[in-house]
């Protein structure tokens, strides 16, 4: 899926999800039910990548930078793309070194919660 985040293009993501999260007072009745004021339901992506170049990596790493971002991106709720507001957080990755001397990451992760 395509990410861009302040309209640049992120790497194509081996991993995408999207979740949607109820934001509330919540708490259950005398008869167990559920009764609570809804405020609004915000998106989280998670992003994951088995293996990036470094260039790659500082792109997602450069997300993190504004506090905030505005993130396009498939809503599948609705099925179409967006933009929101959103905050990055690379959840960074491990070296691995390729032949060459060229420096690579595996097990890239960063996460897109929406304000």
């Amino acid at each position: 899926m395509e990410i861009r985040v302040d309209g640049v293009l992120m790497p194509s993501a081996d991993v995408y999800g999207v979740e949607y999260q109820p934001i509330g007072a919540f708490e259950r009745n005398a008869n167990g039910n559920l009764v609570g004021d809804l405020v609004a339901v915000k998106a989280t992506l998670t992003l994951g990548w088995r293996m990036l170049d470094d260039v790659s990596f500082k792109r997602i790493l450069g997300a993190g930078e504004p506090l905030f971002a505005q993130v396009e991106y498939y809503d599948p709720k609705i099925g179409q793309r967006v933009t929101k507001v959103m905050h990055a957080m690379p959840k960074g990755g491990k070296v691995q070194l390729a032949v060459g001397g060229a420096v690579w990451w595996k097990d890239v992760a960063c996460v897109f919660v929406e304000r």
